[in-house]
């Protein structure tokens, strides 16, 4: 039993580390894109106009030619600040985990193609950084495999206060899957494991544990999939 429970935590504290080795990862390409790549391109969209103004004798043919570089480097530009968004969205580090979900409802509608339905609570809300990222990358991956495998056109991604904890929701009604054929549990922290999406769904669970909450996938065939998180002890991330 002891060795049991030493397991357990070695295997907590390992994943704990991984995960924080990821983000560290994500948060410093996300930096190298943002303060660097960005700039580049700023550049030489400067350059392209400097060319421009410089030879005023250039014909109408040379002059659409710039000015279609000059839209591929905003469209590029555009692009990977996306990309540094979701690889480390910034909103976190400031406290705005509110603003952080509603552009991930509308990067997720951009990129699938799916309608999501963001029911946020009004203003703030106040989790420690670690915690608001958990609750930030639960919902990315939630609705990255309800537009991927539902087969929807429309999901709900809700973000609401209960006493003393927050709680997370993504739900479609979509094509659902059969949780017992493929492993899944209801305990805590499961997340349907065996099925197609195991993978991003254990790292959910992982996700949730190591940040002190709760985690359970809903699902049948045809009837749709409901992930719900819970994050207790609120209050005490709002002091």
């Amino acid at each position: 039993m002891i060795y049991q429970r030493r397991y357990v935590g070695m295997h907590r504290a390992y994943a704990q580390r991984l995960l924080q080795a990821q983000e560290e990862e994500r948060a410093w390409v996300a930096r190298e894109v943002h303060d660097d790549a960005v700039q580049r391109i700023a550049l030489i969209r400067r350059e392209c106009d400097a060319v421009r103004r410089s030879a005023p004798s250039l014909n109408a043919e040379q002059l659409a030619r710039i000015e279609g570089v000059r839209g591929e480097l905003a469209d590029l530009t555009a692009f990977l600040r996306s990309l540094a968004h979701r690889l480390h969205p910034a909103l976190i580090d400031h406290g705005r985990l509110h603003a952080a979900l509603a552009g991930l409802a509308g990067d997720v509608s951009q990129a699938y193609g799916i309608q999501i339905e963001a029911r946020l609570p009004e203003g703030p809300i106040p989790l420690a950084p670690e915690r608001a990222l958990a609750v930030y990358r639960i919902a990315q991956e939630a609705l990255r495999n309800a537009a991927t495998h539902a087969g929807v056109t429309t999901a709900t991604l809700e973000c609401r206060r209960t006493a003393g904890a927050l709680e997370l929701t993504v739900s479609d009604r979509g094509k659902g899957f059969d949780l017992r054929a493929n492993g899944a549990g209801r305990a805590r922290g499961s997340g349907g494991e065996g099925h197609a999406r195991g993978l991003g769904l254990i790292g959910m669970r992982e996700r949730a544990h190591l940040a002190g909450g709760t985690i359970a996938v809903t699902s049948r065939p045809g009837e749709g999939t409901v992930v719900r998180a819970a994050f207790p002890d609120l209050q005490v991330d709002a002091r």
